[in-house]
């Protein structure tokens, strides 16, 4: 029986055949001026090509983890964060403080009050005037020592009234609740807006905020 070779595979295939019973070539088709018909074959990549590939997947798997790690509870606050140390760490366990209502200096920019003044009563509070009306503001020294000024507002249910009890600031309004350290919430209907952090200095011996700050803040909701 007269049979014929596969020009792709090599493979003895009868005569009579159209298509390659190994392979599936079409033994019907032109073939080169060799005798035979050349499979195509995809190149493989340069190694310059995998090199990029390499880097941009590891940036990727960093981007990922940064975005990740960024939104695990429990991080630091950006502002909380830079804010300065000025007292040994305390767990105010069993405690609660409201804030002492005080007087503050205005000059020059300046909004200035007495450190020790803070660090007495643990948390004070004020207000300045704005031209669009008066911003409530919020001093208080953190479980872990820091310094932390902020607006005294719970923006949802419109209270400016708070109490540290024990590692938490409670509203007492709403009755939510934050972490002291960072304000992150804990249980409450108005967690996403904690009284916002302000940035502050220590001068001497004064606590220094910026007025701008206050007369530009904005509500959030």
């Amino acid at each position: 029986m007269e049979r014929k070779l596969c020009p792709v595979c090599r493979n003895e295939t009868r005569a009579e055949a159209k298509f390659c019973t190994s392979c599936g070539a079409n033994l019907s088709a032109p073939v080169e001026k060799e005798g035979r018909a050349h499979p195509i074959v995809k190149n493989p990549l340069s190694r310059k090509a995998k090199r990029l590939y390499g880097v941009l997947i590891a940036l990727l798997s960093v981007l990922f983890l940064y975005l990740f790690v960024a939104h695990l509870p429990g991080g630091a606050h950006p502002v909380i964060a830079q804010q300065p140390e000025v007292a040994m760490a305390t767990m105010y366990m069993g405690k609660t403080i409201t804030p002492e209502p005080i007087s503050v200096e205005i000059n020059g920019g300046k909004i200035t009050f007495p450190l020790a003044t803070v660090l007495q009563y643990h948390a004070v509070a004020f207000t300045i005037t704005t031209p669009t009306g008066s911003v409530p503001l919020l001093a208080y020294i953190s479980a872990e020592g820091k310094l932390v000024t902020s607006i005294r507002m719970c923006e949802p249910c419109n209270s400016s009234k708070f109490t540290i009890e024990g590692t938490e600031l409670a509203c007492g309004n709403c009755e939510t609740r934050w972490k002291l350290n960072n304000l992150e919430g804990i249980q409450g209907s108005c967690q996403k807006y904690p009284p916002d952090p302000i940035p502050s200095i220590v001068e001497g011996n004064r606590v220094t905020i910026d007025e701008a700050l206050v007369k530009n803040w904005k509500m959030r909701i």
